[in-house]
């Protein structure tokens, strides 16, 4: 089933506003943050270099952007629950970066982004399927307690897996930005497949792959800013509640395999949630060389950057670059992941 006229001024007003907003406030409101002193130390630079934090409110505002204007065009539950789901995880965010929140309450908070859409669902019964399509097999049987606790568990999995993500300049703009890209395209072969899909469930999502991208002329090497616990928590929270909305959780789940591998040694090596505030040996270090270089205590939390390291040094930006391109190909499998799952 194509989309129609009005589908087609949802994805060019979701996909415009979120740019708009960025590129008209990210100037001054860095500024402000600067003047009031938000800013963190760049600690991969030699200059240690200060960036001004968190950017993440303004990027939740430029979603929430995004998502008035579909519900302004078809006033549909679908970008209200995209716009609950930011607040929430964003709002558990900030809160973590101004005051400072445990390793286990943090996550524990995010879960509360499933309420929007498990409550949601119950009213109007039609904002998700309540089964898994899988590739080849199909479909499972629908049950809304077994899905309502995978909602539950997802919400801080995904969030807190962008959250481990972000520690490099470009790291989490690129690397949301190109995820959303295998998102919208599994949405895309689901709604060409069926003709029963709605293609708001598409245009939801065209709010957070603008932001993002937009966001990465801030965020790259050397970044301008910082999205902090706000941005990362809100784009995973969100990632998460799109794919689910647009029944393609399994592929979704594909395109995060980097940001997977990487929580599970953290989460492994580290014995348990920890912010990274909290450990008492960090996996990478500076060498005088200006290159960031594995740190050779076994103790030492294992991270994906850490296992990328420890062939040879490399600078900031070749780690961005090898991290981007193992989402490259992690989405391209996503993609044949949804190709498999819609294509008769």
């Amino acid at each position: 089933m194509l989309p129609s006229d009005r589908d087609v001024a949802a994805f060019v007003v979701a996909f415009s506003l979120p740019c708009v907003v960025i590129f008209a406030f990210m100037p001054r409101y860095l500024s402000m943050l600067r003047s009031m002193g938000r800013v963190a130390t760049d600690v991969h630079k030699p200059d240690q270099t200060k960036v001004p934090t968190p950017a993440g409110p303004l990027l939740i505002a430029a979603i929430v952007a995004g998502e008035i204007g579909i519900y302004l065009l078809h006033e549909s539950t679908i970008p209200v629950v995209a716009i609950e789901v930011s607040v929430v995880a964003g709002a558990v965010g900030l809160y973590d970066d101004l005051r400072g929140l445990g390793g286990i309450v943090k996550p524990a908070l995010v879960a509360l982004a499933a309420a929007p859409l498990i409550i949601e669902e119950q009213v109007h019964h039609s904002l998700y399927t309540g089964a898994l399509a899988f590739p080849i097999f199909g479909e499972t049987g629908t049950h809304f307690i077994i899905f309502a606790v995978l909602i539950v568990v997802a919400m801080p999995v995904s969030a807190n897996a962008f959250n481990m993500l972000d520690a490099f300049n470009g790291e989490i703009s690129g690397f949301t930005g190109i995820v959303s890209v295998a998102l919208v395209v599994g949405m895309l072969l689901e709604g060409l497949a069926s003709s029963t899909f709605d293609w708001l469930r598409l245009a939801a999502a065209m709010p957070l792959m603008a932001t993002a991208f937009c966001f990465h002329y801030y965020n790259k090497f050397p970044a301008k800013a910082f999205d902090g616990d706000t941005g990362s928590l809100a784009f995973g929270a969100l990632y998460a509640a799109l794919a689910i909305m647009g029944n393609v959780e399994m592929a979704a789940l594909v395109a995060l395999i980097p940001a997977v591998i990487n929580s599970y040694y953290i989460l492994y090596s580290a014995r348990g949630l920890v912010e990274h505030k909290q450990m008492k040996l960090r996996p990478t270090y500076l060498g005088a060389d200006g290159k960031l270089h594995a740190t050779e205590d076994a103790k030492a939390p294992t991270t994906l950057v850490r296992l990328i390291l420890l062939g040879a040094p490399a600078d900031e930006r070749q780690i961005v670059q090898v991290i981007l391109t193992l989402t490259l190909f992690a989405c391209a499998l996503s993609i044949l992941t949804s190709a498999l799952t819609w294509i008769p």
